[in-house]
């Protein structure tokens, strides 16, 4: 019986350890080679530059991009996306706040059905150091390229 209670406890201990290390990324790409990526993918055609991407996060002049390496936003039609690479990952749930107000912005601006649809399936996810949303008709395929990306795969 003790034997057994070991070695389930091995397990879940190797588990973990195996489930820690998937949210590691394999790369660590700049956001903007990464955006690249999926704009040339999906038509994200129009690049905003930093200082007015810093603008659509940072209405209220309290966000801290101290805690961003880099980041990147790409717009068109279709949607947007945003990528934040972010110097530890200890930051992501500030960060994530602040594309989840940045979702609700979109929502909140959008001027016909299809915009609005887009906006309200938009999500937020985290890998690692990275904190990315998706605004697009394309959602799941573009999530799935920076997991991708970031995996090494």
């Amino acid at each position: 019986m003790i034997k057994k209670i070991i070695i389930f406890i091995i397990i879940i201990i190797v588990a973990s350890l195996f489930s820690c290390a998937k949210r590691e990324p394999a790369r660590s790409p700049a956001s903007d080679d990464l955006i690249n990526k999926i704009g040339e993918q999906f038509n994200l055609n129009i690049r905003i530059e930093e200082k007015e991407a810093e603008k659509l996060f940072d209405e209220k002049n309290d966000m801290d991009f101290s805690k961003i390496e880099n980041f990147a936003v790409r717009q068109s039609e279709c949607g947007e996306v945003g990528i934040f690479k972010l110097y530890t990952a200890v930051n992501a749930d500030y960060i994530k706040e602040a594309a989840q107000d940045r979702i609700l912005k979109l929502q909140a601006d959008a001027r016909n059905l299809e915009s609005l649809s887009v906006a309200n399936n938009a999500e937020v996810r985290s890998y690692g150091n990275y904190v990315y949303y998706v605004a697009h008709d394309y959602k799941d395929k573009i999530f799935k390229l920076i997991e991708n990306e970031l995996r090494g795969v």
